[in-house]
C-alpha cells in the first residue's frame, strides 16, 4: 500500500525518501478555468482561490497543487499573499493527507517570514525559483525541517538545498521526489493532458 501523499512528502524532507514520488503540475490557470473564474479574482479570493485548486485535485487527481507562483506574487502581492495563504489553510483542514500544498518562490527580501507563514497555515514544501544565499537557504532548511516539509531550488544552485525535478507536460517520464512541470501550465492545455502527465511521472 502507497503511502500518502503527505507522509510522502515528510519522507522526501527527510531526505528518505527513497523511490516516492510527488506529481505535482503547476496548474494555477488551469484551476481557474475549471471554474470559470476570472483570473484576478481568482488569485486575490481565498474562497475562489481554495475552491479551484479543489477542483484541479478532483479533476486531474494530481499528488498536490501550487498554491501559489512567483510571477502571480509578483503583482499586488499583497492581497495575493493573504489569498494564498488563507487558501492553504482552508485545503490543509480539507485535503488533509491526501494532496500536497506547495509555493513556488521567488528570492528576495521577506523571503523568510512568507516561508514561515506558509509553513504555519499547513504548506508541505516550498520550491525557490532563483540564487539563494547560503545563510538564508540554512534558514529555510531549518525552519522546513521543523515543519517536517519540503525545501527544494530549481534549476542549479549552491545554496544546499535539494533540486525539484521538472518534467515536461508534453515529454512525461517517470521521475522521483518533488517533481513539477517545467513551466506553468496553460489555461488551455485541458484536463486529459495533465491527467496523463501525472500518470507517466509516477510510472
Amino acid at each position: 500500500m502507497s503511502l500518502a501523499p503527505r507522509a510522502r512528502a515528510q519522507a522526501i524532507a527527510a531526505r528518505r525518501g527513497g523511490q516516492h514520488t510527488l506529481a505535482v503540475p503547476l496548474a494555477l490557470r488551469l484551476a481557474a478555468k475549471i471554474g470559470e473564474r476570472p483570473w484576478e479574482a481568482f488569485l486575490t479570493d481565498p474562497t475562489q482561490l481554495a475552491n479551484g485548486l479543489g477542483d484541479l485535485l478532483q479533476a486531474v487527481q494530481p499528488d498536490g497543487v501550487v498554491v501559489t507562483l512567483p510571477e502571480v506574487l509578483a503583482d499586488d502581492a499583497g492581497a495575493r499573499l493573504e489569498a494564498a495563504l488563507e487558501a492553504t489553510r482552508r485545503l490543509r483542514a480539507t485535503v488533509r493527507d491526501d494532496a500536497v500544498l506547495v509555493a513556488v518562490l521567488a528570492p528576495g527580501p521577506g523571503l523568510v517570514d512568507t516561508v514561515r507563514a506558509f509553513l504555519d497555515a499547513g504548506l508541505d514544501g516550498v520550491v525557490l525559483d532563483g540564487r539563494l544565499p547560503a545563510g538564508e537557504a540554512r534558514t529555510i532548511g531549518n525552519i522546513t525541517r521543523f515543519h517536517r516539509a519540503m525545501a527544494h531550488v530549481l534549476g542549479a544552485d549552491s545554496s544546499g538545498l535539494p533540486g525539484a525535478e521538472t518534467v515536461p507536460l508534453d515529454a512525461p517520464v517517470a521521475k522521483s521526489g518533488l517533481v513539477l512541470t517545467d513551466g506553468e501550465v496553460p489555461a488551455g492545455a485541458g484536463v486529459p493532458l495533465v491527467q496523463d502527465w501525472v500518470t507517466r511521472v509516477r510510472g
